[in-house]
């Protein structure tokens, strides 16, 4: 009766064409972004850029973010969601032929990051109105964590294989290996048609929102996340090349972390359907902070693995339920509206903290990479904001 009952379930969350394409070509575009994404700080540290000059790339990234945020939301609008997915590709293959000139042409690096903030956003808003409109309510936490089982199943795969290529065929191949995944990743998008969304929000008025007071709880939720998750993505890498980790060595952490925790999506997103997110939320919240916590600790490949694999198992403990809670209360409402200002508080909220991890580095700290890792902790605590209710 029981495996009957789970058949039966299993079918119905496969019925749903508008996921199950999500669900592909996630998985596909995260495969062209982990050739990449992972290695783009330290191709910029090779370069001979300093720390404080690579977060200065990514914090104009979130300028260009916060000041075309509202054109991107009226481009999607416009052209559609699907379409919108599909513009992206372009503007990636020309963000990775720019990196490949960096060197030979400087000023790029002032234009790319304006560029990498377009294909965010269009790709970002695309992304999630696209989820909200063809998911379940009754199903969200499993549905989400399908789309992040498809992303991961691809990231077990692309670091490794970008460490492989940067290897043995430099960072032009992975460029152009990375360029063409992409466009393969917006073709099962347009099996089924198109939807469009209406703007019913202005750009003063989605900017006052969010520092309503009523709002404090999303604004001090989504910063923790900006803030923790900008911190991983752009100085633990350079970390640990620092370590004297190789780039292949590097690629195979990531593959090898990442396989360790792709086991528990289904059962975190089941839990996450069936059990109140908001205590679920709680939960990975705590454990979460001890990951970043024991970042600071690490001195070789054996306390790298065992902390990374920890992080990994409990981010994704926290990152379901903390998603699909964001759907559920996006849902009520106008969910375009509350996709931008979440976007644009990620954006806001990095603009502050950047600065002050540039000057640490700027000021070459002793202990740098310690404070920036105990910031990471502290804001990961403010993911419990979102427990509460917004009025």
């Amino acid at each position: 009766m029981s495996v009957q009952h789970n058949g039966h379930a299993m079918h119905h969350f496969l019925r749903n064409k508008e996921m199950n394409e999500l669900y592909v070509s996630y998985g596909l575009f995260n495969f062209a972004l982990g050739l990449i994404s992972v290695f783009l700080p330290i191709y910029l540290y090779k370069l001979g850029y300093s720390i404080s000059d690579i977060l200065f790339f990514f914090f104009l990234t979130s300028l260009g973010f916060v000041l075309f945020s509202y054109s991107g939301a009226k481009f999607v609008a416009h052209f559609g969601v699907k379409h919108t997915m599909l513009a992206t590709a372009p503007i990636f293959i020309i963000f990775f032929i720019g990196l490949n000139y960096i060197k030979a042409f400087p000023v790029l690096f002032f234009i790319l990051p304006i560029l990498r903030a377009f294909k965010m956003m269009l790709y970002n808003y695309s992304f999630h109105l696209n989820f909200i409109q063809h998911s379940d309510k009754k199903q969200r936490g499993r549905e989400f964590s399908m789309t992040q089982a498809s992303a991961t199943l691809a990231g077990i795969l692309s670091p490794l294989a970008g460490g492989i290529i940067i290897k043995f065929s430099g960072f032009p191949t992975l460029f152009a290996v990375g360029s063409i995944f992409l466009f393969i990743a917006m073709i099962p998008l347009f099996m089924t048609q198109d939807s469009y969304e209406k703007i019913s929000f202005d750009r003063k008025n989605i900017l006052r929102d969010i520092f309503k007071k009523d709002n404090l709880n999303l604004l001090y939720s989504f910063s923790g996340y900006a803030v923790e998750s900008w911190i991983g993505l752009i100085l633990w890498p350079i970390f640990l090349l620092i370590l004297s980790f190789s780039t292949e060595s590097i690629g195979a952490i990531t593959s090898i972390t990442t396989l360790l925790t792709f086991m528990i999506f289904y059962f975190i997103g089941r839990a996450t359907d069936l059990k109140s997110k908001q205590k679920l939320l709680k939960i990975g919240t705590f454990l979460y902070f001890f990951g970043w916590i024991g970042r600071i600790f690490v001195t070789g490949f054996t306390s790298v693995i065992f902390v990374d694999t920890y992080k990994n198992l409990t981010q994704n403990v926290l990152a379901i339920p903390w998603s699909a809670r964001f759907y559920d209360i996006a849902a009520k409402g106008d969910y375009f509206r509350m996709i931008v200002h979440r976007e644009i508080v990620f954006n806001l909220s990095r603009l502050v903290v950047l600065p002050i991890i540039m000057l640490l580095f700027f000021l070459n700290l002793r202990y740098a990479f310690t404070l920036a890792f105990a910031i990471a902790a502290f804001s990961s605590l403010f993911y419990l904001a979102l427990n509460k209710e917004p009025s």
